[in-house]
């Protein structure tokens, strides 16, 4: 409880708590980076076997955050399949999706071809800021358990039998 008296655990819990502080701030600063650094890339893609109406196809990790699909015929006798027909989802890191609608469902279990899938590609800032925002992360972890360390002396301070002179 002397620490207590004499402010060093005050003192304590403000650095813990500026900390805090610093670590949400650039973690709120970074948390978008993942997407806003990627490069926009086009591509074309063969062999995308749609699914049912109203299914996702997934486009997989090569093409994450998918922004547009444009350009898709069938693979076999080059009809155009139209925008009216399907809604892309732009996805995470993890791809994004072709979902057939009511209107396309002739489509169903076609193979097309794209002339233009749009996406966000990896980059070296990209991958840097992954590994940043990883590293607060883990920062993030050690002040909590810091700041609960504290919050543990303070209890045993305050339940502590206190010597008498």
């Amino acid at each position: 409880m002397d620490d207590l008296k004499n402010g060093k655990l005050v003192r304590y819990v403000q650095i813990i708590g500026i900390l805090a502080v610093i670590v949400l701030i650039m973690i709120a600063i970074v948390a978008g980076f993942t997407k806003v650094v990627r490069t926009d890339t086009t591509v074309r893609v063969d062999g995308i076997t749609l699914a049912a109406v109203n299914v996702s196809t997934g486009l997989g990790t090569s093409y994450p955050y998918v922004q547009s699909i444009t350009g898709c015929v069938n693979a076999t006798d080059s009809n155009a399949l139209t925008a009216a027909e399907y809604t892309v989802t732009e996805g995470d890191t993890g791809g994004g999706s072709l979902t057939l609608n009511d209107a396309g469902s002739e489509w169903a279990t076609e193979d097309v071809n794209c002339t233009s899938v749009r996406y966000l590609a990896d980059s070296d800032g990209q991958a840097v800021g992954d590994k940043f925002t990883t590293g607060m992360a883990i920062f993030a972890t050690f002040v909590g358990v810091l700041v609960l360390a504290i919050i543990g002396l303070v209890i045993v301070g305050l339940y502590k039998k206190q010597d008498e002179d």
